[in-house]
């Protein structure tokens, strides 16, 4: 069964059951001799790759397990030799000083900082899922890129790691509207990734609707999207 938590103007729904459906498959036939029709009139090319989407990630997860804060390293000499700031006569001290490689301000660039909603980390993939108009119907094209999606995170090395499957909309349209529809659309994604051999329990479903937008222009197509981000463990 799901676990239902609404929160304002979200809905987040994280699956427990497994649940599978029937995917149908394209095939191409080629006769010698014969004109055939191009790859592409008969199966839809994806976006990106497998890859692209393990090697994403993967990155994530290694800057995940670094540890936070300003890194610090030992000055074993005079005070004047270890800090020019507080010198002091004396001899054969040991100072305690900010490494120069490990600056604050790197440290604060390579962060992560989780969802405190979700845990996801906020540096999303974005499935670049298409759908019919005013429907959550996935396109041949979002199921093309949906299979390397399942693939990508179908890598040994992310095998535990959950994700968060996120809705967007863009403003047109009303709050509760919106807010229904990128719900649906999440799920969408979420159903025909199980379909394809994902654990159910590794997958958060969530609808934003219009609440947050990628581009200013709240009306601008771009905002209508269903990105994945990685669950910070």
């Amino acid at each position: 069964m799901s676990n239902i938590i609404h929160s304002s103007s979200r809905k987040i729904s994280w699956h427990t059951n497994a649940g599978r459906f029937l995917v149908p498959v394209a095939l191409s036939l080629a006769v010698a001799g014969f004109a055939t029709m191009p790859q592409t009139a008969v199966a839809q090319d994806a976006t990106y790759s497998a890859d692209e989407v393990s090697r994403h990630f993967k990155q994530l997860k290694t800057r995940s397990l670094k540890p936070t804060g300003t890194t610090r390293a030992l000055c074993i000499g005079t005070r004047d030799e270890c800090d020019q700031n507080d010198a002091r006569e004396g001899s054969g001290q040991i100072a305690v000083t900010p490494e120069a490689s490990g600056s604050a301000d790197n440290q604060s660039a390579n962060a992560l900082t989780p969802d405190p909603e979700t845990k996801a980390i906020g540096e999303g993939f974005n499935l670049l899922v298409s759908f019919e108009y005013a429907s959550a119907r996935l396109s041949p094209t979002a199921r093309a890129n949906l299979r390397e999606f399942a693939k990508g995170i179908g890598d040994p090395d992310l095998s535990g790691t959950a994700f968060v499957i996120e809705g967007h909309t863009d403003g047109i349209g009303s709050v509760s509207y919106n807010q229904r529809l990128s719900e649906d659309r999440a799920q969408a994604v979420t159903e025909y990734l199980v379909s394809l051999g994902i654990g159910r329990n590794r997958l958060k479903t969530v609808g934003y609707g219009k609440t947050r937008p990628k581009v200013a222009d709240i009306n601008d197509p771009t905002n209508r999207r269903v990105e994945s981000k990685m669950v910070l463990e």
